[in-house]
């Protein structure tokens, strides 16, 4: 029997009877040799053997280091320890007592009042003995120094809350209230001859007596004392200061000091501040030592005490700049300085702050 070179393959094709022995053949082989690669190359089929584990290699990452800057606590701080304490702490209770207060060298009644935080008025009406100038201040004085602003009243017969309300101004409640006084809280409120009583915000009179002879009023410098011939120079009408800088205020205008004090050396040279003539030099009996006064001639006298020397005499032109006088502490005072005054023509004292150029 004869057998057909052909035969039917996959999906009815005819096909050589050669091909499909060799293409079987093939697939045979190709089988086999795929199995031995699995076994021989499992990393070529993705399929790692359970024999031979796979090695995990570290990924090692440099980290760059950073210094930080050393924490510094300034003060250190070692925790808050709770010392021992073998007493009681008493918090600080509003003073309402009257101090004493001894007069040193260089005080005046502003710089003491500075001191106590208090307006120099205060020390004036704390101590009623000593004129409003207070220029009676000498060293070693005692002064009364008040816990507030206000008067210290010496009760005397006759006295009543409703007069002192009315010699200073201030309410009968205020007074009787005021816990330095030791009223009782409720009336009747009685007063004892002798009795200081603290009047707080109380105004007294502020009189002081003015240095050189009194001006007359209406009469200038044709007063008692006061040179009244010819005028020699006027002034500019601008001022300049008295001493030479540096230029140290040690008291400055007030009510009852209407003037500016000004620290100097002993024999520290003094200095007209305007040209004019002297209207008195000499010795003043109110306190104020060695004085020189001179008129400027228009409308303005200048004021120099407490010098050591007077370098001028009355009736003297002078000149602005011009050496009249060494400064000192002559009179009532307690330490060298000069008292300078700016004074309309034999009438009021004027702020020399106001006239005079900004401190060198």
């Amino acid at each position: 029997m004869n057998r057909s070179p052909f035969s039917r393959g996959a999906g009815g094709i005819l096909l050589p009877r050669y091909l499909q022995w060799t293409g079987a053949g093939l697939l045979s082989v190709a089988v086999v040799m795929a199995v031995f690669a699995g076994v021989r190359r499992p990393q070529a089929l993705g399929v790692q053997p359970a024999a031979e584990p796979q090695q995990i290699e570290t990924l090692t990452i440099a980290t760059p280091t950073v210094e930080l800057p050393p924490l510094v606590v300034d003060p250190p701080v070692e925790g808050i320890p709770r010392l021992a304490s073998l007493h009681t702490e008493i918090p600080e209770r509003p003073n309402y007592k009257i101090v004493q207060y001894t007069v040193e060298a260089g005080d005046s009644a502003w710089s003491i009042a500075r001191q106590f935080n208090l307006q120099p008025e205060s020390i004036l009406w704390g101590n009623n003995w000593i004129n409003a100038e207070a220029g009676s201040l000498q060293i070693g004085t005692v002064l009364n120094i008040l816990p507030v602003d206000g008067v210290l009243h010496t009760v005397g017969e006759g006295d009543t809350l409703e007069r002192i309300q009315l010699l200073y101004g201030t309410p009968i409640e205020d007074i009787v209230a005021y816990p330095g006084n030791n009223f009782p809280l409720e009336p009747p409120y009685e007063l004892t001859p002798g009795q200081k009583i603290i009047v707080p915000s109380g105004q007294g009179q502020v009189v002081w007596q003015e240095p050189g002879p009194k001006v007359v009023a209406g009469m200038g410098r044709k007063s008692p004392g006061l040179y009244d011939g010819p005028l020699v120079y006027t002034g500019t009408g601008y001022f300049i200061w008295p001493i030479a800088p540096p230029i140290v205020i040690t008291q400055n205008y007030w009510g009852a000091h209407p003037a500016l004090d000004m620290g100097t050396y002993y024999r520290q040279p003094v200095f007209a501040s305007d040209a004019g003539t002297v209207i008195f030099s000499g010795w003043s009996e109110w306190g104020y030592g060695n004085l020189v006064i001179i008129d400027h001639g228009n409308g303005f006298w200048t004021y120099y005490a407490h010098n050591a020397f007077n370098l001028v005499e009355a009736g003297q032109g002078v000149l602005q700049g011009q050496q009249i006088a060494e400064s000192g502490s002559t009179g009532n005072s307690t330490g060298e300085h000069v008292d300078f005054r700016i004074r309309v023509d034999g009438g009021s004292f004027l702020n020399p702050l106001d006239f005079l150029p900004p401190k060198p």
